[in-house]
């Protein structure tokens, strides 16, 4: 293997860990596809630390000591992207590949375009016309619930660039949704509470509460605690939202 810069590994795994906690991996998986990196080029007492907020990868190479912090601000879950660094990884760790060109795939699977609007949207009115008869809602109900779904993910998708607080952003689209759900109500006489419930449902923080769960039971207690309480901030984000709605209605 060719010589290389072991703090151009070291930027590189804690990137390629970086793209891992933004798609919603779990802490362990972070930590252990930076450690195969690291040791995919040599390096020996590999230490990885990753929190939902904070990567640390500490190595020794050839002697010398060598690491690397890096801050992490949450992006948008993409399992896929997951899939593929954990695979590129271990194609790392088991063949000669070189440091440039495990950068390049690196580079072209951050770069990498998500699914389109059409298909999230589309997403998005599946799920929410299915959750309206999981709660035991009508033909009617799914319909409304769905079209109310599509429009809150398509706001999601338009407002996500802004710099907004993650909270503020989600008690906007509680407020909207809830408003929506209550005109829906009145105008096509569908049932407002599960309407605006099958709505909701895609806004609730399912990864992030799972996640927390399985980070707690591994006694990564930072992360745990980091990703429980990132949860319970956005359901009160939404629980406020339409609470809001809902008060303003009744005064009216």
């Amino acid at each position: 293997m060719k010589e290389f810069d072991p703090n151009r590994l070291a930027r590189l795994a804690t990137r390629a860990g970086i793209i891992l906690m933004r798609s919603g991996a779990e802490t362990y998986r972070v930590e252990e596809t930076m450690n195969y990196i690291l040791k995919s080029y040599g390096a020996s007492v590999c230490d990885s630390y990753a929190t939902p907020t904070l990567l640390i990868t500490s190595f020794s190479l050839d002697g010398e000591l060598y690491h690397n912090i890096k801050r992490v601000k949450m992006g948008d879950i993409d399992l896929d992207k997951i899939i593929k660094i954990n695979d590129l990884s271990r194609l790392a760790y088991k063949h000669d590949l070189s440091l440039e060109e495990f950068e390049k795939r690196l580079s072209d699977i951050e770069n990498e375009a998500s699914f389109s609007l059409p298909f999230k949207i589309f997403g998005a009115f599946i799920c929410a016309f299915g959750f309206a008869f999981f709660f035991k809602g009508d033909l009617k109900d799914a319909l409304c619930a769905a079209l109310i779904g599509s429009f809150i993910e398509f706001l999601l998708i338009k407002i996500s660039h802004l710099s907004f607080p993650n909270f503020f952003k989600y008690v906007f689209l509680s407020m909207i949704l809830t408003l929506f759900s209550i005109i829906m109500a009145l105008i096509f006489k569908c049932d407002r509470d599960i309407v605006t419930i099958s709505s909701l449902m895609l806004l609730v923080p399912g990864l992030a509460i799972t996640n927390a769960i399985r980070d707690s039971v591994s006694l990564d207690l930072v992360s745990g605690l980091v990703r429980a309480s990132e949860a319970i901030i956005n359901a009160a984000a939404i629980a406020l939202g339409s609470l809001l709605v809902m008060l303003m209605m009744r005064g009216l």
